[in-house]
């Protein structure tokens, strides 16, 4: 009955609308507007096949640097066209029949506005007879096209609004932070955030290829098989790891502080070291609690084009920083991954898997595209090494943990999917590589804490167990550190995971519109989801 009402409504809705007045090319015209929103949902159907345009894609069109931005669009250019096709003859024709008077019969006008009132009238009364198989219920608002984009807009406009005050709200909250064990050395602490990596490709997961040739040899690694993101868009994904919030939480994330925050009131020095484009949200806020900041794409301002870097570049930044900074510290470091387009994301002398120039997203050039992203892992294999080399070089109590932000589609099945933050994730979009570092004299330090993190290697984990762990891991106590959620603690406890929806609500991870190829993989990699375990 749902399909039904997403053909009634549209439909009397127009007809309603361009009978309001007898120039109807004066209405087109007055309603352009909404041709743009028409227009971006093809662009949506051309990506992702499904779906209404999301709160989350609004928000990425004003957290999306001109950079991003053609890299994606040298590969919607099909979807662009049809676009011009369809909705610049329309505009010009409205144009020409608002200019010329081309009026309509009042007796038609009549008809229309009472058929269109009744089609508004019998959609709404349907909508209490469906259902969304999703958040098992159907509304006009959320679930009815045009009406749901327009209140995704306002709700996307509400969030971006109460993002903007988040520095005043935020302003007087502490984490009344403490450090409650003293080892006799020096401690650094690392927090890697990858960008757009799936589990699927990492060797360390069981990938054919060897793509981590040297994370596979590190002794001190664990290494978390069995790990999902709670989002699948950056600027949402990032600020639950570097943050206290989480799907079933997600409101706190406008009063409360970061990880930063909390390491800085136990004392630590705290840096933010970015291979990511500044994109004014929340990880951009947070980065400003660092006692020190460094963005390897920027020159300190807000440039609309940056220059493409590696992520091994953040490496002698990092060893600068080891070197020159006394006491505690703890990084935060953002990298760029296996962002889009993968062959920009490693040097040449990386391109082990052959060919793999693909630039543009096309079934005909997929093993290239996979060559070229299973080169990116490769890279990011490499670069973790000599992070984690050069914290063992300072003979330090060391540790790291590194977790994606999300995973990326790469065509893998019938529906053609490719990168990520679509409406409804995919299991490559939820999958993600996490793993944890610890040197010998953490171990030494630390047994505790040591033997929990090999005991809870097995254990279904998310995005939200980062915040509880790095703390737990440096001994920080706060009220706000939950031991049930600490991967370095033997009190982690294994619950059903959720995911954030567009309107940030939590839902098991399992019902967030996953179709049966996608619960096909969950199987088949063994990833928890409500089972016995």
């Amino acid at each position: 009955m749902g399909k039904v009402v997403l053909i009634t409504f549209p439909f009397g809705l127009y007809i309603f609308l361009l009978s309001l007045s007898k120039n109807t090319g004066k209405v087109q015209l007055f309603l352009f507007p909404l041709l743009f929103l028409h227009a971006f949902q093809l662009v949506l159907f051309y990506l992702f096949g499904e779906a209404v345009i999301a709160v989350d894609m609004f928000l990425n069109l004003v957290t999306t640097n001109v950079s991003e931005a053609s890299e994606l669009l040298d590969n919607i250019w099909p979807a662009v066209v049809i676009v011009c096709l369809l909705y610049l003859p329309t505009t010009a024709i409205a144009a020409v029949a608002c200019k010329r008077k081309v009026y309509l019969p009042s007796p038609f006008r009549k008809k229309m506005i009472i058929s269109g009132v009744f089609l508004i009238l019998i959609s709404y009364g349907l909508t209490f007879t469906a259902i969304n198989k999703n958040t098992a219920r159907f509304t006009l608002h959320e679930d009815v096209y045009p009406a749901n984009v327009i209140y995704n807009l306002g709700f996307a406009a509400q969030k971006w609004s109460r993002s903007e005050k988040y520095p005043e709200s935020s302003r007087n909250f502490t984490f009344q932070a403490r450090k409650d064990i003293h080892p006799q050395k020096r401690e650094i602490y690392v927090l890697v955030v990858g960008e757009a990596s799936r589990a699927g490709n990492w060797n360390l997961c069981g990938y054919e290829r060897e793509t981590n040739p040297y994370l596979s040899k590190t002794p001190g690694l664990v290494f978390f098989p069995d790990a999902i993101t709670q989002s699948n868009t950056t600027h949402k994904s990032v600020p639950l790891i570097l943050s206290a919030a989480s799907a079933e939480n997600y409101d706190v994330i406008y009063t409360q502080k970061s990880i930063l925050e909390a390491f800085k009131e136990a004392g630590f020095t705290t840096l933010f070291l970015s291979n990511q484009i500044p994109n004014r949200s929340f990880t951009d806020f947070f980065a400003t609690q660092a006692d020190y900041r460094h963005n390897i794409r920027t020159d300190g301002g807000e440039n609309l084009i940056t220059h493409n870097h590696f992520d091994g570049d953040l490496l002698p930044i990092v060893r600068h920083y080891l070197d020159s900074l006394p006491g505690n510290l703890f990084f935060v470091l953002h990298t760029y991954g296996s962002h889009f387009n993968y062959k920009e994301r490693y040097p040449q002398s990386f391109s082990r898997f052959l060919p793999d120039n693909a630039t543009k997203v096309a079934v005909s050039n997929k093993q290239e595209l996979i060559n070229a992203y299973d080169n990116s892992i490769l890279y990011t294999d490499y670069f973790l090494h000599q992070l984690i080399e050069s914290l063992q070089q300072t003979e330090d109590c060391t540790a790291l943990f590194y977790t994606a932000d999300h995973g990326e589609d790469l065509l893998d099945d019938n529906r053609k999917r490719f990168l990520h933050a679509s409406p409804n994730p995919t299991y490559y979009q939820l999958h993600i590589p996490i793993f944890i570092w610890m040197s010998g004299t953490y171990q030494t330090a630390y047994p505790e804490k040591a033997e929990a993190i090999s005991q809870n290697l097995t254990k279904p984990v998310a995005t939200d167990a980062a915040f509880h762990t790095v703390l737990d891991m440096a001994a920080i106590r706060t009220p706000y550190l939950q031991p049930d959620l600490s991967l370095a603690n033997t009190a982690f406890k294994i619950t059903d995971r959720m995911y954030l929806t567009d309107h940030d609500k939590p839902i098991f991870f399992y019902n967030a519109g996953l179709k049966p190829q996608d619960k096909s993989m969950i199987e088949r990699r063994n990833i928890y989801h409500g089972k016995k375990f």
